[in-house]
């Protein structure tokens, strides 16, 4: 039972995130409050499928596709999401997931050779920064904050709010899409070698 636990947290994520869409999408008081408490509680499960993965010690290869698999299309629908609604340039989701297919390619040609994602990096500065749960902690705050934000500035547009809070949202979403560039760069930099070899 144990072995399933973290891959059903990370499949009830998924679907926890597009419920909270349709909740954002409501642009009521109590749907958006509600959503606004699933994006936490879908940043907090992308940490807690993997701790208790290591922590069962059921770490295994389709779990952590199915991580990487559902933090993709969680952060995907998000960023698309907000775009679609005119809270965000179409170049954020554009970016994101041009650097995500990037990463994944890379990482999945150093995997067939035996090399866990993770395990690519030999620079201490490049694990720093894409392993360290500084970055990680901080690129899934900003995330969060950002996505929150956004989701309540959906009461400004609609004329539920007499303020907006666009720009400190903006302000996150670019934190966050700073932090996920350079998280990018030296995996991109430090897997391509795997990539050439094969």
């Amino acid at each position: 039972m144990k072995k399933n636990i973290p891959n059903l947290i990370t499949i009830l994520r998924v679907l926890l995130s597009f419920l909270t869409l349709f909740l954002l999408d409501q642009a009521r008081y109590t749907t958006t409050f509600l959503a606004c408490i699933f994006i936490v509680v879908i940043i907090f499960t992308d940490f807690l499928d993997g701790f208790l993965a290591r922590k069962f010690g059921v770490e295994s290869e389709i779990g952590a596709i199915l991580d990487i698999t559902g933090d993709r299309i969680v952060e995907f629908i998000f960023w698309i999401f907000f775009a679609v609604k005119g809270l965000l340039s179409f170049w954020f989701p554009v970016i994101v997931i041009s650097r995500d297919v990037l990463v994944d390619t890379v990482r999945q040609s150093a995997f067939k050779q035996g090399v866990k994602p993770y395990e690519i990096h030999s620079n201490k500065i490049a694990r720093f920064v894409v392993t360290s749960g500084y970055f990680r902690t901080g690129y899934a705050l900003a995330k969060a904050v950002a996505f929150t934000l956004l989701g309540i500035d959906l009461l400004t547009i609609h004329g539920k709010l007499n303020f907006s809070i666009h720009s400190v949202a903006l302000g996150f979403a670019w934190l966050a899409l700073i932090i996920c560039l350079v998280r990018g760069l030296p995996v991109i930099l430090e897997a391509w070698p795997y990539l050439k070899n094969k």
